[in-house]
């Protein structure tokens, strides 16, 4: 268990029920993680908006947030499933959501895709991030290309080493691009992105419960750069995003 005092917010967690493996990721499980790791607060999003009814799912990641207020509300839609338009996404920004969660990994369409190409436009003067899984090659650089003139944070999930060159391209090109640092494992991954895009694009997760914590914080946590650094990347800088108070 680690003894630092930073304040920690984890921008990706997940709860619910997980059929692709038998794990534990209930909401009270999330909150045992966190409690368990002094996490701060979470972004979190239910899972039943992933692999069944993101209408559904909307309404299960609210009442939790709204009964724990330690969780922020991430929606999510299915781009295969959703034709609310502009319509839909300023109500869920109304509705309190902080940001919009894609689950592209799980739904199996791509990035270049029209529904997907509609949200990007619509999600515009709106104030909140989208979050997008990227773990191909190429699909950063589409990201990056669909958002490039837009005026909301984009933040990238998935990254991996192997990943690492497009992405620093890719943010240099477009100030809106963030990376989580949840697949990040490489020695030295943190370290060349703070020299090449900056501390402040960095944002942390976990994956938890899905994923272990403790291997994910750890990584900023030994990562061979500045306290300051460090402070931005576990926790500040999404707060900065989303405009909550720490």
């Amino acid at each position: 268990m680690h003894m630092s005092k930073r304040l920690i917010v984890d921008a990706n967690t997940v709860f619910g029920f997980y059929p692709k493996r038998k794990v534990e990721v209930s909401l009270s499980e999330l909150l045992r993680t966190m409690n368990l790791n002094r996490v701060d607060k979470a972004l979190t999003v239910s899972l039943k908006g992933a692999f069944y009814s993101y209408e559904e799912g909307n309404e299960e990641t609210l009442e939790a947030c709204e009964a724990h207020e330690n969780l922020i509300p991430l929606a999510t839609v299915d781009p295969r499933r959703f034709l609310g338009g502009r319509s839909e996404v300023e109500k869920l920004v109304e509705l309190g959501f902080k940001g919009l969660r894609l689950f592209r990994d799980i739904q199996g369409y791509p990035l270049d895709y029209s529904p997907i190409i509609e949200i990007i436009e619509k999600m515009e003067g709106l104030g909140v991030p989208l979050l997008v899984p990227c773990n191909e090659y190429g699909c950063i650089t589409t990201l990056s290309k669909l958002t490039m003139e837009k005026d909301y944070p984009v933040i990238v999930l998935g990254c991996t080493y192997s990943l690492l060159s497009e992405l620093i391209v890719s943010a240099r090109k477009n100030k809106n691009l963030y990376v989580e640092t949840r697949l990040l494992t490489s020695a030295d991954a943190l370290e060349v992105l703070v020299e090449k895009i900056g501390a402040n694009r960095l944002i942390f997760s976990s994956g938890m419960p899905l994923e272990y914590f403790q291997a994910s914080y750890m990584r900023v946590e030994s990562a061979g750069i500045p306290d300051e650094d460090k402070d931005l990347i576990l926790g500040k800088n999404i707060l900065r995003i989303i405009e909550e108070e720490a």
